[in-house]
């Protein structure tokens, strides 16, 4: 095989149950990539010092897998990006899937001087009225601020020079990493940008956990006083006490 053009980094705790199919919908998307661009897509799993079987899962579905031990999201993605060879990279959780084009779109995107990096449009697995409300705040938050999540994306060199993922950060360092590629791309008159023309399908499993009230009080303090709050474990234990990613 080539050297990897494109590098997907899977952050895991405790994804025993969700990373494989995870792993094989990055294969498939991959296979693809391959294809229409002729580049090689590597798939990292970062083992979050997890209490299952999530590396061995990894590891049988053709995964490299390397170990983060200290129960932290970016030091997680961090250490992926470190394992990393390609000059793109982007992040999937563990409970995601991807569209079968998302690699080749993502690729497209970085191959564009006028992107500093992106994120991607997101679809939940299922649908009730709880998380069509949830989707709906979110949809109002992306257009106001011009940011967004799923399957992000950008340059490893980029990454490497503002020093990646905030460690100091226990939840929302994906929207931090998209304000982080705003703010290098504007002197360089690039955009940071979603795709739409694929996606991510998310589990909808802490939505379904989480009580509407309790989830609407959580967004609304969010507001108030975010940097603080996004950096204290212990307002952010929803999601450290069960496996979120």
């Amino acid at each position: 095989m080539s050297e990897s053009t494109l590098s997907v980094i899977v952050p895991a705790w405790n994804e025993e149950k969700y990373v494989g199919e995870a792993i094989e919908s990055l294969r498939r998307a991959a296979q693809v990539y391959t294809r229409d661009r002729g580049c090689e897509a590597e798939i990292i799993v970062v083992d979050n010092n997890s209490q299952d079987r999530t590396g061995d899962v990894a590891r049988k579905h053709g995964a490299r897998v390397v170990l983060e031990p200290v129960n932290n999201i970016g030091k997680a993605r961090n250490a992926g990006v470190k394992a990393a060879h390609g000059k793109y990279i982007a992040f999937c959780d563990a409970d995601n899937q991807v569209t079968e084009n998302l690699l080749v779109l993502i690729h497209d995107h970085l191959e564009d001087p006028k992107i500093a990096g992106g994120g991607t449009w997101i679809e939940p697995a299922r649908r009730n009225f709880k998380i069509s409300f949830f989707y709906f705040l979110w949809g109002i938050y992306v257009r106001g601020s011009g940011v967004g999540v799923g399957m992000m994306h950008c340059r490893k060199a980029d990454f490497d020079s503002f020093g990646g993922f905030d460690e100091t950060i226990y939840a929302a360092e994906d929207v931090q990493l998209a304000y982080d590629l705003k703010k290098i791309g504007k002197p360089r008159g690039q955009k940071f940008k979603l795709i739409k023309k694929g996606w991510i399908i998310t589990s909808t499993r802490k939505i379904d956990q989480t009580p509407l009230f309790t989830m609407i009080a959580k967004l609304i303090g969010f507001t108030f006083g975010l940097q603080k709050k996004i950096r204290s474990k212990e307002y952010c234990e929803h999601w450290y006490e069960k496996a979120a990613r």
